[in-house]
């Protein structure tokens, strides 16, 4: 490799550190914290990281089964398995419930609470809203911050209302704020999706989805029409009776396509950025236009035992991890509990 490039790829590297400390101040150093004074936190660290670090058994449970030894990892150092992470989460239809990671664990004094989310927090927000012509024109707002520390970001918007999908490109600011106007066409109408992505550095990505009502007085909560479940690179879509599908498609940091599948199950492309990817499906009920969407790996993500203040009687610590899924980074906490002697 030429000086020159060798000189680039680590002022590139020391730069991401860098970035990445910012934004978790100490929390990579010396978290794993304690909650109470002589929580065996050593013996916590290590079983996070064993976690992390092992596959499990079976190596492919993220697919399909039951693991009998529990571990996350896709084969790197803190790289962890899309599918194993998104069968944690509890809306997914092949999550795995509690007791049987536990069991997995196979530590019978531990309890544990496992939460994923995205490295820093990106907000949308519809500000206004204007007919002009035969299209209605919305302006959102995009917010970035981590712990109130606001961030420049490039950002990269999509929107989705029946088959019709546009996208746009911008960015915040210095004090993390940043706007995009898009326009729909008013031959359209029913539940539409905001969905962005916002980039602070390569692998630090952060994304959201605003719904909004496009020409009807109509917002469902979300799941009304369908539940979508993404595993193995496979959409499963549950819907409601009555319910049909007219569009899918993937957004991420640098792609949008229409997925191919039947009414029910849609096949998930391998995309090539480190970005999330956000899955939106739109349909029709009745008279009903919806759209719902899930993100692949599922995340943010909370799962596990009751790590409440009426389990003072137990030591309670957690570990901060960041980790790496598909080439895009989280934070990946886990919360230990253990009885305690009661002095």
């Amino acid at each position: 490799m030429p000086t020159a490039s060798i000189d680039l790829f680590l002022a590139s590297s020391a730069m991401i550190l860098i970035v990445v400390g910012a934004i978790y101040s100490t929390d990579i150093v010396v978290e794993p914290y304690l909650a109470q004074k002589g929580v065996p936190i050593e013996r916590y660290q290590q079983i996070g990281r064993y976690m992390l670090l092992s596959h499990g058994e079976p190596e492919d449970w993220g697919i399909e089964g039951i693991p009998t030894s529990l571990g996350f990892s896709a084969g790197g150092s803190y790289e962890l398995d899309i599918d194993k992470v998104t069968r944690l989460n509890p809306s997914n239809t092949n999550a795995l419930n509690y007791s049987t990671l536990w069991e997995a664990l196979g530590i019978d004094d531990v309890s544990f609470r496992i939460s994923m989310d995205m490295p820093f927090n990106l907000t949308l927000s519809l500000s206004s809203s204007q007919i002009v012509g035969g299209d209605t024109t919305y302006t959102f707002e995009a917010s970035t911050t981590r712990r109130g520390y606001t961030l420049p970001t490039t950002v990269r918007y999509y929107v989705a209302v029946r088959d019709f999908n546009d996208s746009r490109t911008g960015a915040t600011d210095i004090g993390g704020s940043g706007s995009v106007e898009f326009s729909i066409p008013n031959s359209h109408n029913g539940t539409a999706l905001l969905v962005g992505f916002a980039q602070l550095e390569p692998s630090i990505v952060s994304y959201c989805v605003l719904p909004f009502a496009h020409n009807t007085t109509t917002l469902d909560p979300a799941g009304t029409y369908a539940a979508l479940s993404p595993l193995n690179y496979n959409l499963d879509v549950n819907l409601t009776e009555g319910a049909s599908v007219l569009n899918a498609a993937v957004f991420s940091l640098g792609y949008m396509f229409k997925i191919t599948g039947s009414g029910e199950s849609y096949v998930i492309p391998h995309l090539l950025d480190a970005s999330p990817m956000v899955l939106v499906v739109t349909g029709v009920k009745d008279s009903s236009y919806w759209a719902e969407s899930a993100a692949y790996p599922q995340v943010p993500l909370a799962m596990g035992a009751d790590m409440s203040d009426d389990y003072a009687i137990s030591d309670i610590a957690s570990a901060s991890f960041l980790v790496d899924v598909k080439g895009a980074l989280y934070r990946f906490e886990v919360w230990f509990r253990s009885p305690t002697e009661d002095d």
